[in-house]
């Protein structure tokens, strides 16, 4: 396996400061990137203890990072979940992954916790834990900065937390750099509890491939496809801000409204949050080495209310879930929520679901609504960035908020439990479910909980035609987003391509979301043989991420007892239907999304009244391993 990959796999333990070093060679089934990070998880023993700062956290890209292959970028994580207790993975861009593997490694596992701040040093095939004392406490930007003060090299990039993962908040995340957020699960708070600021990589090395011509013709060959995209041109143009969020491209895109209340938002209301709105402040557009998408934008905003801002990112989850999700219209506002959230390392998804939560316990008097710190709980108010900040520093309200809505409303009581919109104990930041059937399943049936970078297929929001169902997926209904027809089975195949597409290192907005022709398993399986030699059918690597899919919903049964009961969403969505517009009258039907829940479960081999592999799946999948009483 010398071809396409680094050639180690680094195991640190901060308890005893032990670093140890094995070879990719043992793990050579398990491709690399979220299958890897998965398998690896799966065989720690504390990785079932009730304390972060003992439970094992691991890092791992995947065999196209690196090789020149268009946007090859993408780094995973994998961990036990501090909010559902579960396990998650997260997947995120930027340039770390590359330098990692650059620096001499495909993954990083991370087992103990320091008795005092650390951070883990790679470069040159080596590495080193060096005191982070003078970084603990630091914001993400100031880390960034200080790091590039010390290193003045240009090769160098990291992941880490801020003084939200520092104080162990629940809903803290990992940052890449300065606006690449691996958000999900609470990760912030297991590196925080283990004293680790950052894993910080300096790589330059080129990394070896199995057919270095092949390579460049079908890098080129992408690149030329990719440029003739509409879908993704239109990503180029917009980035995910203007192509689904407030809107979206074509100004229909349904959002979330005051904590799920609705999806429907007049486009009059829509327009401050809108990408032209921003488009006057925007300095520069920003991607992962090597992308010519380039979705992140660079905002300098001389803002009276806040000051001057200075904000990298921007995604479509930003813009619905700080924006109209809370009732927040003015457009300073909600970039200075987004701009805050990357600072203090807060996972955007819980910060938007904790705050609606809160300021609908405050209309029905769960909650006072005047809060220390001049925080006022009214939908849209300005304080509510004092109340981001409050959360990533664990003060006032922000203390209860900061555990996540699922904890907050079990301490509240009152009630409140009902204005609690969560999966699998995550809280919801999400539009269209109502109205997009395969997008609300492949949300409710994420193995994180809540989260549509799984199984949500796009086919519904690009409406792609039925002839183009049927050619490509066998559905022609795949893109009529009313329609239950066939839906669990898409979204259950979805979710075994997005593992794939992870377990390469590849980005998602560009192979298999936003454009379909650009995850074909036949292509990809090409990809991966030009860059390592290895011989695999599509078929076979839709089967890996079969196997990283079981591995990850095996795992949520064993930790937190996961089964089909918590394949549901809030009940607000079954019975609360969209207001207006295009969608007037849409939610979920009970009978309709049982029905494909069975359709998803037997696609998948599970047994369809519990939601769970069987032992036997297991052990034909190659997993038997998984039955062993380890955890």
């Amino acid at each position: 396996m010398s071809y396409g990959y680094a050639g180690k796999v680094l195991r640190v333990n901060l308890t005893d400061k032990n670093i140890i070093e094995e070879s990719i060679e043992k793990y050579s089934h398990w491709i690399g990137g979220r299958c890897l990070a998965t398998l690896i998880l799966s065989q720690i023993p504390s990785l079932s203890s009730e304390e972060p700062g003992d439970q094992p956290l691991v890092v791992s890209v995947g065999p196209l990072v690196g090789t020149g292959i268009p946007l090859g970028v993408r780094t995973s994580v994998a961990a036990r979940s501090q909010i559902s207790g579960g396990v998650f993975y997260s997947n995120v861009g930027g340039d770390f992954g590359t330098r990692m593997k650059m620096a001499g490694y495909d993954a990083v596992v991370v087992e103990g916790k320091s008795e005092s701040p650390v951070y883990l040093f790679l470069k040159g095939a080596t590495a080193e834990l060096i005191s982070a004392e003078y970084l603990w406490g630091l914001r993400i930007s100031d880390l960034q900065q200080s790091l590039y003060e010390k290193y003045t090299d240009n090769d160098l990039s990291f992941i880490g937390i801020g003084p939200a993962g520092e104080r162990g908040a629940t809903i803290s995340c990992l940052m890449v750099d300065q606006a690449h957020a691996a958000g999900w699960g609470g990760s912030g708070a297991i590196l925080g509890a283990k004293g680790l600021k950052a894993i910080v990589a300096m790589g330059d090395r080129q990394l070896p491939v199995f057919d270095s011509e092949g390579l460049a013709q079908k890098s080129q060959q992408l690149i030329w496809r990719m440029n003739n995209s509409e879908a993704l041109m239109t990503l180029t143009r917009l980035g995910t801000h203007g192509m689904v969020a407030a809107g979206g491209h074509n100004k229909k895109v349904p959002t979330s409204v005051n904590n799920l209340k609705d999806e429907f938002l007049p486009s009059d209301e829509n327009l401050p949050l809108r990408e032209e709105t921003y488009r006057p402040w925007e300095v520069a557009r920003s991607g992962c080495i090597g992308c010519g998408i380039r979705c992140l934008h660079k905002y300098d905003v001389p803002s009276e209310r806040h000051g001057n801002i200075k904000a990298e990112g921007m995604h479509a989850n930003s813009v619905r879930g700080l924006g109209t999700n809370l009732g927040v219209q003015n457009t300073e506002d909600v970039l200075m929520l987004h701009y805050l959230c990357n600072e203090y390392g807060l996972d955007v998804d819980a910060v938007s679901a904790v705050i609606a939560f809160a300021l609908e316990c405050a209309d029905h008097g769960v909650l006072e609504r005047s809060q220390p710190g001049e925080v006022h709980l009214q939908w849209g108010d300005r304080s509510l960035v004092e109340l981001v900040r409050q959360i990533g520093e664990r003060i006032g309200l922000g203390e209860l908020l900061s555990e996540g809505v699922h904890e907050a409303a079990q301490k509240l009581g009152s009630g409140s439990e009902s204005f609690a919109m969560t999966i699998k104990k995550v809280g919801v930041n999400e539009g269209s479910m109502r109205s997009h059937k395969a997008w609300a399943l492949g949300i409710i049936t994420s193995t994180r909980g809540a989260g549509h970078l799984g199984g949500s297929p796009q086919t519904e929001n690009r409406r792609i035609s039925a002839e183009a169902g049927q050619r490509i997926l066998g559905n022609p209904s795949a893109g009529v987003p009313d329609s239950y027809e066939g839906k669990g089975k898409l979204v259950a195949w979805t979710d075994c391509l997005k593992a794939v597409i992870d377990s390469l290192g590849l980005c998602y907005f560009a192979y298999g979301w936003y454009d379909l022709s650009f995850g074909n398993l036949d292509e990809l399986a090409e990809l991966f043989y030009v860059a390592t030699g290895i011989k695999i059918s599509g078929k076979d690597l839709l089967e890996r991420g079969l196997q990283t899919h079981t591995v990850e919903r095996y795992l949520g049964y064993r930790l937190a007892g996961f089964s089909r009961k918590d394949d549901q969403p809030p009940v607000r969505l079954y019975d609360v239907p969209v207001s207006a517009g295009e969608y007037q009258d849409a939610h979920l039907d009970r009978e309709m999304v049982e029905r494909e829940l069975e359709a998803y479960y037997a696609y998948l081999g599970w047994d369809v009244e519990t939601g769970l592999p069987t032992e036997g799946r297991l052990i034909d999948l190659g997993l038997g391993s998984l039955l062993e009483d380890t955890l």
